[in-house]
């Protein structure tokens, strides 16, 4: 099988019902839909966050038979601005996600490339105090990507930054996604974003009732 992840009548509160969701390995793919559809539910039911007794396969494996910290290892989450910092500076922040067996030097190369991907290369020796939304953000992308996951999930970006920013950024990911053996699941409402995308899902009346390309999907859905 070639699927990282894979839902199968998802049941949860009011928000699913006969929920089925099937994303591909190493795929850049969005999930659009109505306010309060249940987006990041999803997202927390996903890395762990919720409990659901319905079936989920995590690299064809069954998700509850992971421990949390094995899924706390391979998946990680991206919801704006919900974070505490650890450190102090920017540099530190980095610092942190790192394993323990890298030298000094090979740390403080890894940190300097994923700063210089993400533009925050200016702020390294800064606190994460005076870091604008937009820039905190990046950030918690970079400290999410330099761990090396195997599946990032990112909440709607759009409350927080101005659309040249979040397109920027989406760009970003959409490189990072063909350079590094990583699926990418963004959560977005803007159509920019899911053009972007190698494949988009719509949730409406607690299903998916739209998938495929997006420029095709986005036709379809009158958006």
């Amino acid at each position: 099988m070639n699927n990282c992840l894979e839902i199968k009548d998802l049941k949860y509160l009011d928000l699913f019902r006969n929920f089925n969701l099937k994303i591909e390995k190493n795929r850049f793919v969005t999930i659009s839909g109505s306010n309060n559809c249940g987006k990041t539910t999803l997202i927390r039911i996903i890395d762990g966050q919720l409990y659901t007794n319905s079936e989920i396969l995590l690299f064809d494996k069954d998700y509850h038979d992971y421990k949390i910290t094995e899924i706390g290892n391979f998946i990680k989450t991206v919801i704006p601005l919900e974070y505490n910092p650890i450190q102090n500076t920017v540099e530190d922040e980095l610092l942190y996600q790192l394993p323990i067996g890298l030298s000094k030097e090979e740390k403080q190369k890894i940190v300097k490339d994923i700063a210089k991907i993400f533009k925050i290369t200016k702020f390294l020796t800064k606190s994460v105090e005076i870091l604008s939304d937009e820039d905190n953000i990046k950030l918690q992308l970079a400290q999410a990507i330099i761990s090396k996951p195997k599946i990032l999930l990112i909440d709607d970006l759009s409350p927080f930054i101005n659309k040249q920013a979040l397109l920027e950024i989406t760009n970003i990911l959409k490189e990072l996604n063909k350079t590094q053996e990583i699926t990418i699941i963004l959560i977005t409402s803007v159509l920019e974003c899911n053009l972007l995308s190698d494949y988009t899902y719509i949730i409406s009346n607690k299903e998916i009732t739209l998938e495929g390309i997006p420029s095709e999907v986005l036709e379809k859905d009158n958006i």
